[in-house]
């Protein structure tokens, strides 16, 4: 890095762009000359006499770039590299000798047509003691600079990731695949040094053969980051014990016999004690269950009798999303807070992922690290809101006094205002996708509006102005809690599949189903709307059946039990609520009644005398809720079938924790986000997904042949 500080501190003291440039080191010269302003030709010339140079090889780069291109300087960084600076960027180019060939080690695009803009990138980028990763804008203008990575190795290595983000991103399908078959090949020439590679195989085991070992059933699936190791040094003197009385019971029965009744005869009295001692014992791997030839081994036995866990085989997989979930080593903390750079698994949340073994077991290794500790402390503080904001609500003041109830007000706009800071930063990561998500407007609503509310509360004593206010903040907050029990399993999967639907028919109902309730509210507004003019203040006696005064409930006076007063009766008064459909905006709202079968609305008009209200009655029942209830448990079914959209949801809600809510020296925790993880699974699981993907024909046996067979033949699979 001295020799690339040197180069910008000579470039910037004297900015200049050139055309031409020359370094001549021993017997090799290295030139080389502007293109055209779009491109950069590299010579490299032998000196062959004391004037005369004989050309060697050349390289003609090409950029796929519209700025006009001049070169600033030069430096030997040894006598096979160079170091080049140019108006787009640091190139590091190697001369190999033998091949006679020029290759492009390194790249980094940046448009600096200025001394000004050099300095910027000097000191913000390369000021560090190293080099960069290369920039997916040197991908984009450089087609050299990709074949140079592709056909390297170590290259490969170094910038694969980098490079295999652009090929995503800008959807070169060519060029995944081609990284994918290049990392195929050089793990299959050292399957040893497997975990540098990231793979886009469905599974890798970490073992040189398929161990399947009988352990708890509830280790399905479960993540950790090492092969569990344990140290048996602790147990060495037991294991010896267990040895020497298996040799014992061969050769000496008899002496044998004996030492195991004075055992027993220890053991009875001090049973309870026995149990707990060699509870302690093997929790700590001072004793363990690899021999047991004797009667002190009766612990092992109670315990595997006595045992609620039943035992299934367990086989451990690698998998094979490998430096998936690591950031970027180079930040900047306090940036970081507000614009925290990505990881491939927050960058590549897609169902395809989560369809397999490796995905499900990446969530869960996430979510038993972190997210359920991250997730129950945000659950906490949101308790807190809804309490304080609900107590203040609606406690008695003869409970809670002026002083208590301000305390309670402030508090929910101190919570208010932290829990809405962090969708203010999900806003500014990604403003675009932040407003896509109506989810997300609705959480930002709910934590405004109870800080709006409190505030104006503060301010005024007048409950008539606040009480509607009051009233849907704590509906909404309500509302919200419905979230919160993500941290359930269960009732996590069934929410995932309700906000699913949601998202999926949010079209359809803003469309189709708000259209249909406006036709129908428009044609009962036609159909039962007053044709002639009424006051409600002013009793008004006409033909119209519409007419509220018609309507209102009249109640015929009787003398006795047998007469009645003819011209006598007590009429009800209408009010507003008598004909509903008076006004479209009523008929609206009484046909939105209708769908939860509410038809008191319609009680004032007789069907026997209304066959048209009866038929459209009965066309909004068949409609609304036969038609679409039925799209609705087809979606629901749909929704049930893809059990992966649970885990992307999950895995959605793990980015933005990891984005939001952990610290940026937190998100490169190698415990939390390590390289490599392992998992096990159930033989019966592996199998059934195995014979799946042979069924699919997405089992390639050109991969891994020996690998793959080996584990075909653990699990007793024919792949023919």
């Amino acid at each position: 890095m001295d020799d690339v500080h040197a180069l910008f501190k000579e470039v910037i003291s004297d900015f200049k762009g050139k055309r031409e440039l020359t370094l001549i080191q021993n017997l090799i010269k290295w030139e080389i000359n502007n293109l055209n302003d779009i491109g950069v030709e590299l010579q490299i010339f032998q000196q062959i006499d004391v004037n005369k140079w004989n050309l060697i090889c050349k390289r003609v780069e090409n950029f796929n770039n519209f700025i006009k291109i001049f070169l600033l300087g030069i430096k030997l960084l040894n006598n096979d590299d160079i170091l080049l600076l140019t108006t787009i960027g640091l190139f590091i180019y190697h001369f190999n000798e033998k091949k006679r060939s020029i290759t492009l080690k390194y790249f980094y695009y940046m448009k600096s047509q200025k001394s000004n803009e050099l300095l910027y990138f000097y000191k913000k980028v390369f000021s560090k003691q190293n080099l960069p990763l290369s920039n997916c804008d040197s991908f984009k203008i450089s087609d050299g600079w990709v074949m140079d990575i592709k056909d390297n190795k170590e290259c490969l290595l170094k910038y694969g990731v980098e490079l295999l983000k652009f090929a995503i991103k800008d959807q070169k399908l060519e060029l995944i695949d081609d990284i994918y078959k290049k990392c195929i090949n050089y793990f299959r020439e050292d399957l040893r040094i497997n975990k540098i590679y990231s793979l886009e195989t469905t599974m890798i085991i970490d073992y040189p053969s398929y161990n399947i070992e009988y352990k708890n059933n509830e280790l399905h699936l479960y993540s950790f980051q090492y092969p569990q190791i344990i140290n048996i040094t602790r147990s060495i003197l037991w294991i010896k014990y267990n040895i020497l009385m298996g040799k014992l019971s061969e050769n000496h029965m008899k002496i044998f016999i004996v030492i195991q009744l004075l055992i027993i005869l220890l053991i009875i009295p001090l049973l309870p004690i026995y149990f707990i001692a060699f509870y302690i014992l093997s929790k700590y791997h001072f004793i363990n269950d690899f021999y047991t030839n004797d009667v002190l081994s009766l612990y092992f036995e109670a315990v595997e009798k006595l045992s609620k866990h039943r035992t299934m085989p367990i086989i451990t997989f690698m998998s094979s999303y490998i430096k998936f979930m690591n950031y970027p080593k180079d930040y900047n903390w306090f940036l970081e807070l507000i614009l925290p750079q990505p990881s491939p698994f927050v960058e590549t949340i897609s169902n395809n992922i989560y369809k397999t073994l490796d995905g499900e077991a990446l969530i869960n290794f996430k979510w038993n690290s972190y997210g359920k500790y991250y997730h129950s402390m945000i659950w906490i503080t949101f308790m807190a809101l809804l309490g304080c904001f609900n107590t203040a609500a609606k406690l008695p003041q003869q409970y809670i006094g002026d002083n208590v109830q301000r305390r309670l007000l402030i508090a929910s706009i101190i919570l208010g205002f932290i829990h809405l800071s962090f969708e203010i930063r999900r806003f500014i990561y990604n403003p675009a996708k932040w407003m896509k998500d109506i989810g997300n407007l609705f959480d930002a609503f709910v934590y405004t509006l109870p800080i709006y509310t409190s505030i104006l509360w503060l301010q005024t004593n007048d409950d008539d102005q606040i009480v509607s206010l009051v009233t849907f903040s704590c509906l909404f907050l309500n509302l919200k809690l419905i979230s919160f029990f993500r941290i359930f399993e269960i009732y996590d999967e069934y929410y995932t599949i309700v906000i699913r639907i949601a998202k999926r028919v949010m079209f359809f109902f803003l469309c189709f189903i708000i259209v249909i309730l406006a036709s129908f509210a428009y044609a009962f507004y036609i159909l039962l709307s007053p044709k002639m003019n009424y006051s409600l203040d002013e009793r008004v006696v006409n033909d119209d059946p519409n007419n509220p005064w018609n309507l209102a409930s009249t109640y015929q006076v009787f003398e006795n039990v047998t007469s009645i007063y003819s011209n006598l009766f007590i009429l009800q008064t209408p009010d507003e609520n008598t004909n509903m459909f008076s006004t479209f905006f009523t008929s609206l709202f009484a046909t939105c009644l209708l769908l939860t079968g509410d038809t008191s609305s319609l009680s004032n008009w007789p069907y026997e005398k209304n066959p048209s209200l009866m038929i459209l009655v009965i066309l909004f029942t068949f409609i609304m809720t036969i038609y679409i209830l039925n799209v609705f448990i087809t979606l629901f079914g749909e929704a049930m079938k893809d059990g992966d959209s649970y885990l992307l949801r999950k895995a959605e809600h793990l980015a933005k924790i990891e984005l939001f809510y952990l610290l940026p020296n937190q998100r490169r925790w190698k415990s939390w986000f390590p390289e490599v993880i392992h998992y096990s699974t159930s033989v019966e699981k592996a199998r059934k997904e195995i014979k799946q993907m042979i069924e699919n024909k997405e089992w390639n046996t050109n991969v891994f042949p020996e690998l793959k067979q080996d584990l075909l033949d653990k699990l007793r699979i024919d792949d023919n």
